[in-house]
């Protein structure tokens, strides 16, 4: 009987020229694999084209690892897995939404940002959003979101918080309402903008990162997105001055805030 060749899959990427670049990987349709190469190893663009990447990796270890490092063989030159581990990965831990929905019941339909798409899973009957950690130093980030829509839970200020994503029994992220046929905010919606970022004020929540990429609207309203910088430990004052920057926020024509596509995966 024939050796299986594993069938690899690149989903997410965060690739450096200079430094190591960092690799979320499934392995048949089942388990994720997290690859650290080592820097100057290969060639960025190969890295960022998927098919490409796994072509050039070393074939995996096998046993029963997640971590994994691949670096050049002092011996031979040619690259290797120097080392595997099975390590216990950080996850979010504010649980608070009953509802938990593995990573493997998704079907991505749209690339929004880095670490947020459009999805369609058996749970809802609509297309939703999923926004997640891709790697563990993105996880902080995604704990303080998910702690942020706690508390706005049945405001309706951000988007409904729809339940928690795992991968592996571990929390990753969460699954929230797709706003349909939104836009981003201009200078002419300051009147809708200025009414939701109020609403968070008078919970005593100052959102941290105002940029008009963060405000979507849609039949009149305005939603709130991205609380990842969210604070309930802000003043009266921080509040107000918060409140006083909307307007160049949204006059703004830097692009801050705006979709970023780092690479090629599929």
């Amino acid at each position: 009987m024939a050796d299986h060749v594993p069938k690899l899959v690149v989903l997410q990427a965060s690739v450096d020229p200079d430094e190591e670049s960092e690799f979320r990987v499934l392995v048949d349709n089942m388990f994720v694999k997290y690859i650290t190469i080592d820097a100057g190893l290969y060639d960025c663009d190969d890295m960022c084209f998927g098919p490409s990447l796994i072509s050039l990796l070393p074939p995996l270890p096998l046993g029963d690892w997640n971590q994994g490092y691949v670096s050049r063989n002092p011996e031979t030159g040619k690259p290797h897995f120097s080392a595997v581990s099975n390590t216990q990965l950080p996850g979010i831990t504010t649980t608070w939404h009953p509802t938990r929905v593995d990573h493997l019941e998704l079907r991505e339909e749209r690339k929004l940002r880095s670490n947020v798409y459009e999805v369609t899973c058996p749970c809802f009957n609509s297309t939703v959003i999923a926004k997640f950690a891709r790697f563990e130093w993105e996880v902080p980030q995604l704990e303080a979101e998910t702690t942020a829509y706690e508390w706005i839970e049945g405001q309706q200020i951000g988007p409904a918080f729809l339940g928690h994503l795992t991968e592996d029994g571990r929390v990753i992220g969460f699954l929230m309402a797709r706003i349909a046929d939104c836009r981003h905010a201009t200078p002419e919606d300051f009147p809708l903008c200025h009414s939701a970022l109020s609403k968070l004020h008078e919970l005593g929540i100052k959102h941290g990162d105002i940029n008009k990429h963060n405000f979507l609207i849609n039949d009149g309203k305005a939603t709130l997105i991205d609380f990842d910088h969210a604070s309930r430990a802000a003043s009266h004052d921080e509040l107000e001055s918060e409140l006083r920057e909307l307007e160049d926020q949204l006059g703004d024509t830097s692009g801050r805030g705006g979709r970023v596509v780092e690479s090629r995966l599929g």
